[in-house]
């Protein structure tokens, strides 16, 4: 036989054996690495919420001694002082010791000097830390808080350590200094180590920018290197800075490795836990064996033929196998993601039109997720995803297809249906799933789900169109207080796209200055006299006229133009102000968006710069939807510390009034004007009677609004409120009317206190 003819039998039979094998090889390497995609995962998050947690904790202690800092000692001049004394010696000792992995913790001032130790020896000299990443960071950068530093070796005890350092500001937010946590790292190395349950599994703290804090199995040359490579993978991935699933070589082990990634929710790190690759594919022994040696056999006959780029055919496969499954499923949950449930949408709506069988799309998400995240932390989010998705899983048909399509987002393709009823019975089913409450971080909740529906026979002409219903049903469903869920029909209005019309008129609006702002008078209920006013903003349509503030405000704070047409409000109101005749205040509503979308505290000082209206005639309303998170009471009280009255709004009408009062000295509480009106009601009259003695002895005054009798204002009298505002006294009007209407009325009240202002109605 022909040489050549033996050299291409070879080939053949050795190609036709690895491709045999290698499927084999191929079907169980999917479930090997789903099964280790999970465990990956799942101890990923495991540690990253107790790594949050240590974390957390040592925070709440830097932020108690903070707290304990008397108002006049955040002075340059006064915090020197207070930080060497013994007392607050004391202080830090107590709070070094109430966390075993906290080493001590240092008060450092603005030049950088310690001035006050949790160290029970006393300081010979003085110790500067200007040289440190962290005192460099949070001296430079104005918009830092909080700096977690890279590892270091503690010379003498060889301890290996980082520090959690946080900032100090005086009352106008300039830097006075900072507070610095020395954490020894042996803590989280115990941790790792106790999860350590293979020889070849890793595990690794690191800071968002790639810094190794912790490494274990234990390695000298990690420990504050880069945990990626330049340019790899790996970088990408740490860089997006969300939980994911990838393949990489470590440069540790040179190993290719799995690798789970789930970066910290609060601080600025994550965990990184890993497995070789080649060890999760040790269970393929038969197969592996029969790949090599047909390998073997075609390396041969490659050597013969010089075919050299085919010696790599099993290392492409299981390479190719792998990251075709991890591209197309979704780490958190081990479903089909969004590309792979697009490409089954896009099939079965193929066959549906060939065989003509019906099928329906659900798209479903979780209800009140994002407050879920914010409240609890992603932690908690993420476990209450692989809950729902476990329920909805085990609520579908074989035949059915469900996938993890957003955060918190799934849709089931439902095939074949044969008519509503049975897309009706899966609602419900889902809906049943929900009613035992979902237990996530030893908390339970109840998690409701909104599902929008579409049928293929009769919703879209096209996979894309059919989606779009669904996703049109679920956001009626979502507006829909009395249904879960929504079947589409031609009738349902696309309020999402009325809501982007309704933002690009709003920008529009802004830009062409059809806003301006209405001012409504504000009683002072004991001296007869107006007291200020509040400011109000209208949109003059051009087409459509007055627009309520009801309509467009909601909008302009979910697409974040509040930021801008905010800062253009507190301008235009105090400009406004400082053209009155007499000095009165004005009261400003602040969105709770202004307060994550904009620097409020230079808001307000710029508007008050530009205007030259001093400070103390400014009053700045908020209500309880504003978090009072630490953040927040820090700028509210630079405001004070300004000048500026800050007033409570809509007292009574939530949940939180209470708590409000205890967190934050407010200088007024206003009274919701549901309560006024219903003064009729004897509980009405003693919720009134009750704010206004409580704002008494909380030295707070009072603004009723709503007031449109002689009767509510003459009740209000004998109640003690401050301040009255309502139609009784006059409606909301313009800039030319305010400032006529307060020219009529100031002289004839100076005249006469006796005399009540009249009442009057002022379109």
């Amino acid at each position: 036989m022909p040489a050549y003819l033996i050299i291409a039998l070879s080939i053949s039979v050795a190609a036709a054996g690895i491709i045999g094998a290698a499927l084999l090889l191929v079907r169980g390497t999917n479930d090997d690495l789903a099964k280790a995609e999970g465990e990956l995962a799942n101890l990923a998050l495991s540690l990253q919420e107790r790594t949050d947690g240590v974390f957390q904790s040592i925070e709440n202690v830097l932020r108690d001694v903070i707290g304990r800092i008397p108002q006049n000692c955040l002075k340059a001049n006064e915090f020197d002082g207070f930080a060497a004394s013994q007392a607050t010696k004391a202080v830090l000792v107590g709070a070094a010791h109430c966390l075993s992995q906290i080493v001590r913790i240092d008060l450092v001032n603005a030049r950088g000097r310690i001035v006050g130790t949790s160290n029970p020896h006393p300081m010979a000299d003085a110790i500067y830390l200007t040289d440190t990443s962290y005192y460099r960071a949070l001296s430079t950068d104005a918009s830092l808080l909080l700096y977690l530093s890279e590892p270091r070796r503690i010379p003498a005890t060889g301890k290996r350590v980082l520090s959690l350092a946080r900032k100090i500001t005086d009352a106008d937010g300039n830097f006075l200094g900072i507070i610095v946590s020395t954490i020894d790292l042996g803590y989280f190395e115990k941790i790792f180590e106790e999860h350590l349950k293979t020889r070849l599994l890793a595990i690794t703290l690191y800071r968002r920018d790639g810094t190794i804090l912790v490494h274990r199995p234990k390695s000298e040359r990690a420990l504050g290197r880069r945990i990626w490579r330049p340019n790899t993978p790996l970088q990408r991935m740490i860089a997006k800075n969300s939980a994911t699933l990838i393949r990489d070589v470590s440069w540790i082990d040179l190993k290719e490795r799995l690798v789970a990634l789930h970066p910290l929710a609060n601080y600025p790190g994550g965990i990184a836990v890993s497995r070789p690759v080649a060890e999760l594919m040790a269970g393929q022994r038969f197969e592996a064996r029969l790949v090599r040696f047909f390998a073997y056999l075609m390396d041969i006959a490659v050597e013969a033929a010089s075919l050299l780029g085919l010696r790599h055919v099993r290392t492409g496969i299981l390479r190719a196998a792998s990251e075709s499954y991890l591209s197309r499923h979704d780490m958190l949950t081990r479903l089909p993601n969004r590309q792979l449930f697009l490409e089954e949408l896009t099939r079965t709506f193929a066959v549906s039109q060939r065989v003509g069988r019906d099928f329906a799309l659900h798209l479903i998400d979780i209800d009140r997720f994002k407050d879920i995240n914010d409240n609890h932390g992603h932690g908690i989010g993420d476990q209450i995803v692989q809950n729902v998705a476990r329920r909805l899983r085990d609520r579908i048909r074989k035949s059915d297809f469900i996938a993890r399509v957003g955060g918190d987002e799934f849709a089931i393709i439902q095939r074949p249906i044969r008519g509503r009823p049975q897309v009706l019975d899966l609602i419900a089913a889902v809906q049943a799933a929900m009613k035992v409450p979902v237990t996530a971080g030893n908390t339970e909740f109840d998690v409701g789900l909104s599902a929008g529906v579409a049928l293929a026979s009769s919703d879209g002409k096209t996979p894309t169109e059919l989606m779009k219903s669904a996703d049109i049903a679920l956001y009626a469903a979502k507006s829909d207080p009395d249904s879960s869920h929504r079947l589409f029909d031609a009738d349902i209005k696309d309020s999402r796209a009325e809501r982007r019309a309704l933002e690009g008129a709003l920008k529009t609006g802004l830009d062409n200055r059809e806003f301006e702002l209405f001012y409504q008078p504000i009683l002072d209920i004991a001296t007869n006299r107006m007291w200020g006013c509040e400011a109000l903003v209208r949109w003059k349509h051009p087409a459509k006229g007055m627009i309520s503030p009801l309509q467009f405000i909601p909008t302009a704070e979910e697409s974040g133009l509040i930021g801008p047409m905010g800062d253009w409000i507190l301008q235009d109101a105090c400009s406004t102000a400082m053209t009155w005749a007499h000095p009165l205040k004005v009261a400003i509503n602040l969105s709770p968006v202004q307060f994550k979308c904009r620097d409020v505290f230079a808001s307000v000082k710029k508007a008050l710069t530009v205007s030259g209206l001093p400070a103390h005639r400014l009053v700045l309303e908020i209500t309880e939807s504003v978090k009072l998170t630490e953040e927040a009471t820090s700028t509210l009280k630079r405001l004070k510390g300004l000048g500026v009255s800050i007033s409570l709004d809509d007292f009574g009408t939530g949940y939180a009034s209470m708590s409000y009062l205890r967190s934050f000295p407010f200088d007024k509480i206003k009274i919701d004007q549901s309560f006024v009106r219903g003064m009729d009601s004897p509980d009405s009259r003693a919720i009134i009677k009750a704010t206004i003695g409580l704002a008494n002895d909380l030295k707070m005054s009072t603004t009723a609004e709503g007031v449109e009798t002689e009767e509510q204002l003459n009740a209000l009298r004998m109640a003690g409120a401050s301040q009255a505002q309502g139609y009784l006294i006059a409606k909301p009007m313009p800039r030319e009317a305010i400032a006529a209407f307060i020219e009529q009325t100031q002289p004839a009240q100076q005249a006469n206190r006796d005399e009540q202002i009249p009442a009057r109605a002022v379109a």
